[in-house]
């Protein structure tokens, strides 16, 4: 079969979306595509995205950013043509471009599809492993069903004294969230929806947020509590603002993303198990 590779600038936004669409079973990466392409990540080189076209027909593509492998895609009818392992290849040389000594799927700190490659994804899985990819981690999304759910709708907990809930992330608060937590959480913040707890002189307690990354999925998170104030119920508060507004905006399900306290989030909310995740990883 003849192909060629470009690097794909956004007037092949359209065709990358239908190619997405056909394409991923498991991730809705059509409906944050230009995110993914093209979108910025903390602390990293701008994303590449690279198209392999077959007589001017977009069939297959990635995105990488400095280690991080974004996407790999190759339309269904054009796979098992050497497609997929030309477009990792040239994935590989551009990390490698800018300094990166591994290629990692999935999993970037702030700009991510997914948090690696969905367990159910057993093919892809055992493409990237006989190509030299070895598993390094696994990780955990939750899901929190909202359709016709009205439990999110009555009063929020109420708050210790000296506590109030207020919206909006301030720079004050992204610094300290970056000081505190990570610039990653920090980067999403200033892109999510963010609810914060504020004392009564204004200092910023805990935040909460949504849709940071994968922007209008219905995607919560991340949230946090600085050390000073934990312990009283400041999370849990939040975590039900977020989802109050999921609901309002349609969504049915919430996904709580690359979890950490699981406990937490089944008794605040009644989570549950949603997706498993496998991270992959190669040197260069």
């Amino acid at each position: 079969m003849s192909f060629r590779l470009s690097v794909l600038g956004a007037v092949s936004l359209p065709a990358a979306i239908a190619l997405l669409e056909r394409a991923c079973e498991h991730d809705r990466a059509a409906e944050v595509a230009a995110e993914k392409l093209f979108g910025d990540a903390p602390d990293a080189p701008p994303a590449v995205a690279i198209g392999a076209w077959s007589f001017g027909r977009l069939v297959g593509l990635a995105a990488v950013s400095g280690r991080h492998l974004r996407l790999l895609v190759v339309a269904p009818e054009f796979r098992r043509m050497g497609l997929g392992a030309a477009l990792l290849a040239d994935a590989a040389k551009h990390a490698r471009a800018v300094g990166a000594t591994s290629l990692r799927t999935g999993a970037q700190p702030g700009n991510y599809l997914a948090p690696g490659v969905d367990e159910r994804d057993v093919n892809t899985i055992a493409w990237l492993e006989r190509r030299g990819l070895v598993r390094v981690a696994t990780h955990e999304n939750l899901k929190v069903e909202l359709a016709g759910d009205m439990r999110f709708f009555p009063a929020l907990p109420e708050l210790p004294a000296g506590y109030r809930v207020d919206r909006g992330a301030s720079p004050a608060l992204l610094a300290r969230i970056a000081t505190d937590f990570s610039s990653a959480w920090a980067f999403e913040a200033a892109r999510g929806c963010v609810h914060i707890a504020l004392t009564d002189d204004g200092a910023p307690a805990a935040f909460a947020l949504h849709d940071g990354n994968n922007r209008g999925l219905g995607w919560f998170g991340p949230a946090g509590t600085f050390a000073e104030h934990r312990g009283r119920g400041l999370g849990a508060a939040l975590l039900i603002e977020c989802l109050r507004d999921l609901v309002v905006h349609g969504h049915a399900v919430a996904e709580i993303a690359w979890i950490g306290p699981r406990a937490f989030y089944e008794k605040a909310v009644g989570a549950v198990t949603g997706r498993r995740f496998v991270v992959l990883e190669q040197s260069l």
